[in-house]
C-alpha cells in the first residue's frame, strides 16, 4: 500500500468511533487512546514486512514496538487496523473479479495463446466455479441449520 493511501485509510479508520455501551466511558475514536508515535507505529505495522522495518519507520525502537504489540489494547487495535485494511483489499479484489474472469475467458479461448496459459486459465476457471459452488451449497446448509436451531430455540422458550 502506497504511504499516501495508507495515511488515507488510516485517518477515515480513526474518524469512525466503534458502536460502545452507553455505560462504559470510552474516547470519541477508538485510536484516541494511542499516542501519536503508537498511530505512526500501526500504520508501519500495516505497510512494512516486518517489526524491525515498522519501528524504523514508526521511528521507535523495535524493543518499543514488541513491548506494545504485548499490550492488550494496542494490539486490539492493530488488529482492527489489519481487518480494516484487508476488508478494503477484499473489497478491491470483488470490485476486479469480472475483469479477471473475462481475461481468463479470453486467454482460454484465444488459440494463438500458448496452450499451457490456455489450461492454466481454463484449470483457473473450473476451480473458482466449483469453489462458487461450494460455497453456495455451504451457505445453504448453514441457513438451513439456522432455521432448525431458531425453531427448537421457539419451541423451547413457549414451553416455558
Amino acid at each position: 500500500m502506497h504511504p499516501d493511501c495508507a495515511l488515507r485509510f488510516f485517518n477515515t479508520m480513526v474518524s469512525q468511533p466503534e458502536p460502545t455501551s452507553c455505560d462504559q466511558e470510552t474516547p470519541e475514536h477508538p485510536f484516541d487512546v494511542l499516542n501519536p508515535k503508537q498511530e505512526r507505529a500501526i500504520l508501519a505495522l500495516l505497510l512494512e514486512p516486518t517489526i524491525t522495518k515498522a519501528a524504523k519507520t514508526a521511528e521507535v525502537s523495535h524493543r518499543t514496538l514488541v513491548r506494545w504489540l504485548a499490550e492488550e489494547e494496542f494490539n486490539r487495535l492493530y488488529r482492527k487496523a489489519r481487518r480494516e485494511a484487508f476488508s478494503q483489499a477484499i473489497g478491491l479484489t470483488q470490485h476486479y473479479a469480472p475483469l479477471a474472469v473475462n481475461t481468463l475467458a479470453t486467454i482460454m479461448a484465444d488459440t494463438s495463446a500458448p496452450s499451457h496459459a490456455r489450461v492454466t486459465a481454463a484449470s483457473t476457471l473450473l476451480k473458482f466455479g466449483r469453489e462458487g459452488i461450494e460455497l453456495d451449497d455451504l451457505a445453504a446448509r448453514v441457513e438451513a441449520l439456522e432455521g432448525v436451531a431458531e425453531k427448537a430455540n421457539s419451541t423451547r422458550n413457549h414451553r416455558r
